[in-house]
């Protein structure tokens, strides 16, 4: 499955809503109530043990991921800097 697809239905999964329908990919999913910090902690998590990332508290403190679009270039950027 593609990087992009795996994030979304992480997302659809986990916080009940549907990308095209509830939200947008450029949506701010804080603002539409879709996760919370707790939610985001979640995400975090997910995207650590699915694509072998290391995020690190500045990561997560300095580049608040607001959008499906924001957290695949985020997920993306870390994997090229890991090659």
């Amino acid at each position: 499955m593609e990087r992009t697809q795996q994030i979304k239905q992480f997302i659809e999964e986990q916080f009940l809503v549907e990308f095209g329908t509830d939200v947008t990919a450029q949506d701010d999913l804080f603002k539409t109530g879709v996760i919370d910090s707790f939610g985001y902690i979640q995400l975090m998590k997910f995207l650590e043990e699915e694509f072998a990332l290391q995020i690190d508290d500045e990561d997560i403190l300095t580049n608040v991921l607001v959008s499906l679009e924001a957290i695949d270039g985020f997920v993306a950027s870390k994997l090229v800097g890991t090659r």
